[in-house]
């Protein structure tokens, strides 16, 4: 039974969007390419990294090599490594506390650095499987999901830290391993992933008390959000099948479903184009226009390199980073896309 079929059997909403033709391969109609930073000691999959917008740098979690790599977006190179890290998955950057958090997963550790030295300052632990960090810059608190079938639990772990002294705040079980997060900026929700379960948890930002637990039929692995607050829209990035799957965040309705790139891992909403930037392993970032709040459409494909997975959107200099791991051909690098309106 296909998505759409699905959908519409259990009585909800799926407004389809127009397929991207193949002439659209390789266009530069909403993306264009203006840097590629080489990573030339980058070995394996690069996981989640951050940016820097003061200090103009980016973190990139090197999980093979088990270090942090520190690029200077301006000088356009690696400027330090810093090494000991036990699978780092999750980085974030909080600028207003100068403050490089890491989690990791085969030691479930939490791990914060000074943002001008970076130098270990405290260390917390979570369960093993230590991934997405959120954060909710109004509280100061960082949301670190961990547990499931990597720490051999049949539960997940969503953890949470006060940013400001890393202590922890509240400690939530979720139905498996916990995922990605995002924070709503003016109301008052915080939505979580829970990927092997096709959940998605609204949590009460203030409280963490959980508000609702959508479980969106006719998927698998649901990995990547984010969210249009004017419109009311939660933008999933799902890898089975392959969609963005567009819920009404009041709700959990679903309004839209839209193929996107294989293996996503990397989704992004740009509020002043309104547009949705996703990329995945396939080796593509696909870009998708919201046409209304209910309607979109995919407008590029712009090819990226195989298991280009990761990605960071930074609205303030409209710009897409794209992590792309080393192949045959080439070392790994940091591309750097700019929007074309």
């Amino acid at each position: 039974m296909s998505l759409a079929t699905a959908l519409r059997t259990s009585g909800l909403m799926l407004i389809a969007a127009f397929p991207c033709p193949p002439s659209l391969a390789g266009s530069d109609t909403a993306l264009k390419l203006v840097q590629s930073i080489r990573l030339s000691e980058v070995d394996g999959r690069i996981d989640h990294f951050a940016i820097d917008l003061k200090g103009k740098r980016a973190f990139l979690a090197a999980l093979a090599k088990n270090t942090i790599e520190v690029v200077d977006l301006k000088a356009g190179r690696v400027t330090r490594t810093l090494p000991g890290f036990a699978k780092p998955q999750g980085v974030r950057f909080v600028p207003e506390l100068n403050s490089l958090f890491v989690a990791t997963g085969l030691d479930g550790a939490l791990t914060t650095l000074d943002g001008s030295t970076l130098s270990v300052t405290r260390t917390a632990h979570v369960s093993l499987g230590a991934d997405a960090i959120g954060y909710d810059p109004r509280t100061k608190y960082l949301y670190v999901g961990s547990g499931g079938s990597e720490s051999n639990k049949a539960t997940g772990d969503l953890t949470v830290f006060s940013a400001k002294d890393g202590t922890q705040v509240a400690a939530l079980v979720t139905d498996a391993h916990a995922g990605g997060s995002v924070v709503a900026t003016r109301g008052e929700h915080l939505y979580v992933l829970v990927p092997e379960k096709a959940q998605v948890l609204v949590l009460d930002r203030k409280t963490h008390a959980q508000v609702a637990k959508w479980t969106i039929p006719v998927i698998q692995k649901n990995v990547a959000l984010d969210l249009d607050e004017n419109d009311h829209r939660l933008f999933l990035g799902v890898r089975t099948p392959a969609r963005i799957v567009v819920l009404d965040s009041n709700s959990g309705a679903i309004v839209a479903s839209i193929p996107t790139v294989g293996t996503v891992d990397g989704l992004a909403y740009d509020s002043a184009t309104r547009r949705i930037y996703t990329t995945g392993g396939e080796g593509f970032i696909d870009v998708t226009q919201q046409i209304d709040s209910d309607h979109y459409e995919r407008i590029a494909r712009i090819e990226s390199g195989s298991n280009a997975r990761t990605s960071v959107f930074v609205p303030e200099w409209h710009r897409l980073y794209v992590a792309v791991p080393r192949d045959k051909e080439r070392s790994a690098e940091l591309r750097v896309y700019e929007t074309v309106r």
